[in-house]
């Protein structure tokens, strides 16, 4: 479920700061995913790099790390372009100890390219969205699917609607935005899948999107 490389990576060029010399708010790190299917983790106070691959030459589209900073240990979802959504375990990173990717679990959760992959805030749900038209919904209890959102029309004579780019979920974790090929974003309900509104205007493919609802309630 992930090959690790112990190659060495040359550096990060142009730091922010000599290694060791960064405020406290930034002792963390930084995961970043390439086309060649490599996921680094860089430790921004030691520049130290840490490499796992989960399938070779198979692009990570997406990576995102579970919100709720109280779990342990923490937990990191790339999505890649066979479909694959995967989970990793982070474990260390306590004073000098380096922070190291525990492979978990894959999820097999679409039939072409994952685009993105996100933690609910309350880390009881992973969402994936595809170029299969879907964005799935899965319980981080048991990583079993909960909801499938789908554009795919009814319509014979219409073929495809096109790629589910990107979503968001709500603060409460009760509704998720997405945003798609077909010039559309929309709410959803979590729980039963149903289309709570439809935002419309744009010209061209909604590919990206941020909710806010931190004024609500």
């Amino acid at each position: 479920m992930g090959q690790r490389i112990n190659t060495p990576v040359p550096p990060a060029r142009q730091p922010l700061r000599a290694p060791g010399q960064l405020p406290p708010a930034l002792s963390a790190e930084l995961i970043v995913g390439d086309q060649s299917g490599a996921i680094h983790i860089w430790d921004l106070k030691t520049d130290h790099n840490e490499q796992l691959i989960p399938e070779p030459e198979v692009s990570v589209n997406s990576v995102h790390i579970d919100p709720d900073g109280r779990r342990s240990p923490a937990r990191c979802a790339p999505a890649a372009s066979n479909g694959n959504c995967y989970v990793w375990n982070l474990t260390g990173g306590i004073g000098e100890e380096v922070t190291q990717l525990i492979p978990k679990t894959k999820i097999p959760a679409h039939n072409r390219y994952a685009l993105q992959c996100k933690f609910s805030p309350d880390s009881t749900l992973l969402a994936t969205c595809s170029a299969d038209q879907t964005c799935k919904i899965w319980r981080t209890s048991n990583f079993s699917l909960m909801t499938e959102l789908s554009i795919k029309s009814n319509n014979p004579g219409e073929t495809s609607r096109g790629w589910m780019w990107d979503c968001a979920f709500s603060g409460d974790s009760q509704y998720i935005v997405t945003a798609s090929s077909d010039n559309l974003a929309r709410l959803w309900c979590v729980e039963t899948g149903e289309i709570k509104r439809e935002y419309s205007g744009h010209q061209k493919a909604v590919v990206c999107l941020a909710f806010n609802d931190s004024v609500l309630g």
